[in-house]
């Protein structure tokens, strides 16, 4: 972890994305995000377009992201707005979506692995994988491994992942052998209740992101991974079946979309946290009293679980003939 010496708290957990960002502008600045056309990932991009950033939206549903882009330029006429289809249910979406962003010719000061999926009607993917597994862990890492490089040639550039505090519910044991650890946190089908397989998920994304500042924090990208909060009021769990019940019992105690986005905005576009790389986030703050650091700050399960994940990138590249 790169030293956050000296730094004071700003903000806090009801900080709005917007308050997060005062006195900053972000002219100039290209940043990709995946998953904008509801919830945080819509707060997180208007924040940053209304700051003068050029936005890419990488989105499943086309008309919807239209709809927000016309939203966002009625409030910001000179709002600099891309969008790009990707589908994180299916990797030929994915690795089309890598490489308009790589042909349109870009830079890339900023990636938010945002979208996400929790207790999804559809337990496996069009790839076969488990959902959650594949469309929070497998599409997002495939999205990663290709736009590298325009990180790097960006750089100083940053990457946000979104992960969450509910990681610490996995089960693993942190001295179980290192492989069962891996299939642990790669199951081949949806056979367990989906908050595990959505815990899993959410520690496999904490581990890339402690990886990727381990590997490319000397190439100059600082990267954060981020709890948006707990019981931030969104969509992300409407397929659950007791979101309502949930939403009721704890509105006073939740975050809005607006709270839960400005960690995110806070950790890609704050100069103040531009060296503290290889933490993790929640409320504006490297708080890490939620975390397992005895599975999350494993650096040979963290070097495993890439391994792995790139071998099944791959084999699916290879099965579809795919260029690598």
């Amino acid at each position: 972890m790169s030293s956050t010496t000296g730094r004071k708290r700003l903000f806090h957990s009801r900080t709005h994305a917007l308050e997060a960002l005062e006195g900053i502008q972000l002219n100039g600045k290209s940043i990709a995000i995946t998953g904008t056309t509801s919830g945080i990932g819509v707060e997180t991009a208007r924040a940053l377009v209304l700051k003068g950033a050029h936005i890419v939206m990488m989105n499943r549903n086309l008309t919807e992201s239209e709809k927000q882009k016309r939203r966002f330029i009625e409030e910001k006429p000179s709002a600099q707005i891309d969008i790009v289809e990707c589908d994180l249910n299916s990797l030929a979406s994915v690795k089309k979506a890598a490489q308009v962003y790589l042909q349109n010719g870009w830079p890339l000061h900023g990636l938010i692995l945002n979208a996400g999926v929790m207790g999804p009607s559809n337990k496996m993917t069009s790839d076969g994988f488990e959902a959650h597994f594949g469309i929070n862990h497998v599409a997002h890492f495939m999205l990663l491994r290709d736009l590298l490089p325009v990180l790097r040639s960006s750089a100083p550039s940053r990457l946000v992942i979104l992960s969450s505090n509910l990681s610490k519910n996995t089960g693993i044991d942190s001295k179980s052998a290192l492989d069962q650890k891996v299939d642990t946190l790669c199951p081949k089908e949806a056979s367990k209740i989906f908050f595990r397989l959505y815990a899993y998920s959410k520690m496999c994304n904490m581990l890339t992101a402690f990886k990727v500042h381990r590997d490319e924090y000397s190439n100059g990208i600082s990267t954060y991974s981020v709890h948006p909060g707990s019981g931030v009021r969104t969509s992300l769990q409407r397929d659950t079946g007791f979101q309502s019940i949930m939403h009721f019992f704890s509105y006073p105690f939740t975050k809005n979309i607006s709270q839960g986005a400005a960690t995110s905005v806070y950790c890609v576009a704050h100069p103040e946290v531009k060296e503290a790389s290889g933490r993790y986030w929640e409320s504006c703050w490297d708080d890490e009293k939620t975390l397992d650091k005895k599975v999350a700050r494993d650096e040979e399960l963290q070097d495993a679980l890439w391994k792995k994940t790139e071998e099944l990138v791959e084999e699916w590249e290879r099965k579809n003939g795919v260029r690598m």
